[in-house]
């Protein structure tokens, strides 16, 4: 039974070569190229968004590290960069504490 399946599709895979050989082409032409194409109209135009994109970017990014620097840690912290964000020691929803 076994070798009948194989021979059967050693067949079908035979009988389709001539199918798959006129496929390539139409697969290279209506897949490949048009993806070649639409790659190389995507480029320039990520570029120039880019281009644009980034200065403001880099603007603010600028802006906010002087304005970071600016601002003068106090005193006795000098472990700044590892202290918490918050300001107090008690939690800013209500009733969390509370059992």
């Amino acid at each position: 039974m076994l070798e009948e399946v194989i021979d059967l599709s050693g067949g079908f895979v035979v009988a389709l070569l001539p199918a798959l050989s006129l496929a390539v082409p139409g697969i290279i032409l209506f897949v490949v190229l048009p993806a070649i194409l639409l790659f190389t109209l995507a480029v320039p135009l990520a570029a120039i968004g880019a281009v644009v994109a980034m200065p403001p970017y880099l603007l603010a990014r600028w802006l906010q590290r002087r304005r970071g620097r600016s601002v003068s840690p106090p005193a006795g912290h000098a472990d700044n960069a590892l202290r918490s964000m918050r300001t107090s020691g008690r939690s800013r929803v209500p009733d969390l504490g509370r059992c």
